[in-house]
């Protein structure tokens, strides 16, 4: 078992013997130099999400979403769903719900 085991370690080392190194095309080097240089030169490139019309898009689409949240939010009307439970949290709990409270100036 153990001689098996070191002339399969031999074997896969050996199998390295004949490996060369990996060379790059012609002129790689000097391409890739000058593309890295062409990069840092050029102008960045504007984002389409930063052209005003965008931006004011979604301004407008965010405070159309306020707002719906807001008139929506403020509306005194109650369901009878609401009032149904409201009462029965109330009545669970013995809470009087016609007790007023008097401020004292």
């Amino acid at each position: 078992m153990e001689n098996n085991r070191n002339n399969r370690i031999d074997e896969v080392l050996s199998s390295l013997d004949n490996v060369q190194r990996a060379t790059a095309p012609d002129f790689f080097y000097t391409r890739l130099k000058a593309r890295m240089e062409k990069e840092l030169v050029a102008e960045p490139r504007k984002s389409w999400a930063l052209r005003p019309v965008y931006i004011l898009g979604v301004l407008l689409v965010v405070l159309a979403v306020n707002a719906a949240i807001i008139f929506k939010g403020s509306s005194s009307e109650t369901s009878t769903s609401e009032t149904e439970t409201m009462q029965s949290i109330a009545s669970e709990y013995r809470i009087n719900s016609n007790l007023t409270y008097e401020i004292n100036e």
